[in-house]
Order: C-alpha cells, then structure tokens, then sequence
C-alpha cells in the first residue's frame, strides 16, 4: 500500500489503447506506429508498450540503442527503430537485438554495410533532414551518399524519414516547405516506404500521411498544438495529497526567498509534491497570474515558491474546507495537462518526461 504522503500518478491504459485507435483512423491509408522514446514519455514504457502492442501497434520508435534492448525484452514480435542511428561500434547489437537504425550519417551507413556485407542483409531506414536541421540528410548529405558507388549494396532501405519542426502550427509554412523537400529527396533516393508525419502532422492530411505515421504526443492524451481543446483522452492523472493546512495572517509569508505575502487572513494547504518530483522550480511564484491546480474541480492558487518535496496553495476562498490526505489534482481530468503547461510557459512533452520515481504508479 502507498505512504499516504506519497504523490500519485494514475495512468489509464484503456484510454492509450483508444487514443491509438482514434490516431490509426486519423492516418487514413497510412500504418499507425507508436513513439515510446524516453520511458513512454515517462509514463512507463514497460507498461505502455505492451498496451499499445496489444490495441494492434506492431512498430515502435525509441531514441537510444538501450531503450531498443529493453523493448525488445518486452515485445519480441515488434519492428522497432532507433532514432539515433548505430553509433560506432555497436551494428552487432542491433543485430543481436533485431533492432532498425534509422541512419543519419555517411559513416553510418558505411559501417551498417560493412556489418551487412560480413553477417547478412539487415534491415535500416535512412532519416532525411527536411528542414528541421537536428539529424540526418540534407540535401548536399543525400548528394554525397548517392555519389558513394554500391553504398545501397548489402542491406536492406526498408524506410525513409523526416520530422516536421512546425507541425504544431498548422499554418505555418515550414510544413509546405518540408514536405515539398521530403518528396524532392524521395525523388532521388532508392525506392522505399516513406514517413513523415508526426501527432501534429497526422493531422495536416493526407498528404503527410505517405506510408507510415508516428504518433507520439497524441497517445498520451496531450495536444498537438498545445491547445487542450484539441487533446485526445487524458490518459496521465497526478496528484498530491494535503499534507497540512495552515492560516495566515497580514504580513505572513510563505516559503524560501519569502516570494509570497498575505495581504490579510488566509488558509492555505501543503501538497507533497515539489521539484523533486519532476515539477520545476519555476513553476512557483508565477505573478500577475498563478500557476492553477484543483481541489474537487475547483481551481486553487500556487503560492510562493515550490519546494523539493512541497508545494502550498490558497484554500481561502473553496466552498468546501478540505480536509488533510485529501488530493490536488496537479494535471488530469480537471486540469488538463496542456493548460498547467501553458500556465508555465512549457510544453506537455517537458511535464511527462519529467515525472520522477517517487509517485505511487497505478496503472488501470
């Protein structure tokens, strides 16, 4: 059983499993992968993985060689890529571990068909840089490679990617742009299946679409755009329950630096959450406008500055007292994840895979 001054941190897998359903149809035509990079976005990849795999997601995208061994462990009849490429040294781990590169240097490829040429045919996918100018092929990159005499010999393409930098906004031109670049470097490169959209890209259309999407941001119950209204189901609840309640009185304040001042009598609660627990320092002390969490569905103030393992709000003015044990919804149904990012000037992607260790985890 959890301390009961243990934050908690419900994560609901039937609500993943019909956010994937949902996205899978928002793709059209288009295969539906799933993005479980950085712990499932902090969620659990051990859990979400094997969820999305049962719900019918059959490929995965990580990061780091690492994350793709330990998927492996948990979904042996999955593709899986890896972002990152091969790092020198290490094709043999991936094909020990039936593990897909996506290949963003001319020295990567060369070393993944140097690997192939003396084991076997392996599969990779070669990422292309459409503008976003964070990994892979430019276009005087693709020049080079397809300069390289043979270089295609011995392994097999079985994918080309892009990243859309601005899929976000979807008016912005950079996606027009991007797209217009991503079709001129499929142009010239070997014949292969192509993916460009992500969460937000999903949802430009069918001309992003190509023959894979990879969902990520969606799945976890936030929006694309930053605009909650725009989410899918919440599938990440946090909260935090009251440690104690205190009054103020005129002139008292609150917390380190003394950021906070009571203009006159007031009640406020101590949650046990802080910045050890995943939720910045800079949330605290927000002014004109504080950070907002809730108690019941009714909104309470952040007040002062959050500690490692506490935070304080305003109880003042709640209909209904609380009592001590009972919870602060940080992020969730009440408080959608996109709006308490909004509040702290970041992003839902930062809040997930920023969740710490401590919470009581229960997965539904």
């Amino acid at each position: 059983m959890a301390a009961s001054d243990q934050a908690e941190l419900t994560i609901d897998l039937a609500a993943l499993a019909a956010n994937y359903k949902t996205m899978q149809k928002n793709a059209g035509q288009a295969a539906t992968s799933a993005v479980v990079k950085a712990d499932g976005y902090g969620l659990g990849m051990a859990q979400i993985a094997p969820a999305l795999f049962d719900a019918g997601c059959t490929t995965f995208w990580v990061a780091q060689l690492n994350e793709g061994i330990s998927l492996r462990g948990l979904l042996p009849d999955a593709v899986i890529y890896v972002l990152n490429g091969v790092p020198s040294g290490t094709a043999a781990q991936f094909e020990a571990h039936d593990l897909r590169p996506c290949l963003i240097t001319l020295a990567q490829v060369e070393e993944w068909q140097s690997h192939c040429q003396a084991s076997k045919p392996l599969l990779a996918a070669l990422f292309v840089d459409s503008g976003f100018n964070r990994l892979g092929f430019g276009e005087i990159e693709i020049a080079e490679l397809m300069a390289q005499p043979n270089i295609f010999e011995g392994w097999e393409l079985c994918l080309i990617a892009s990243h859309l930098a601005c899929a976000d906004d979807p008016t912005h031109p950079m996606n027009g742009a991007q797209l217009e670049r991503f079709r001129n470097a499929l142009a010239v490169l070997p014949k292969a299946p192509a993916s460009l959209a992500n969460s937000g890209g999903i949802m430009l259309g069918a001309d992003y679409h190509f023959d894979m999407v990879r969902t990520g941001t969606m799945l976890y119950g936030c929006s694309a755009t930053a605009k909650e209204e725009d989410a899918l189901t919440p599938i990440a609840y946090l909260r935090a329950p009251l440690l104690q309640i205190r009054q103020l009185s005129a002139g008292d304040s609150i917390g380190y630096g003394a950021t906070f001042t009571a203009s006159g009598e007031m009640t406020i609660g101590i949650a046990s959450l802080g910045y050890g627990d995943g939720l910045s320092r800079h949330f605290g002390n927000q002014s004109p406008s504080p950070i907002r969490f809730t108690i019941d569905a009714q909104p309470v103030s952040l007040l002062g500055r959050i500690s490692m393992d506490s935070l304080a709000i305003d109880l003042t003015n709640l209909p209904k007292m609380p009592s001590v044990g009972d919870m602060v919804e940080i992020f969730g149904h009440d408080n959608p994840i996109d709006r308490l990012a909004q509040q702290g000037n970041t992003i839902s992607y930062e809040l997930l895979t920023s969740l710490g260790s401590r919470y009581n985890r229960i997965y539904k």
